[in-house]
């Protein structure tokens, strides 16, 4: 089962969403998204917790555009 993630399900106010095979893939593409969106050159160890629990399992979400 495929992984999710959103900048939106961390507080963000930003429409990024990613999908992938493991946790460990969406942390990485979640890490490149945070330093080139958002500036974010390091990502503080709370952030981290907070987008690994806001992790979910399920079908990747179809593109609406």
């Amino acid at each position: 089962m495929a992984r999710t993630l959103s900048c939106r399900d961390v507080g963000a106010d930003c429409d990024w969403h990613t999908c992938a095979d493991t946790e460990e893939e969406v942390m990485r593409q979640a890490a490149i998204h945070a330093e080139e969106a958002h500036g974010m050159t390091e990502i503080p160890p709370e952030m981290m917790e907070k987008a690994k629990a806001a992790i979910k399992e399920g079908p990747c979400p179809t593109a609406t555009h």
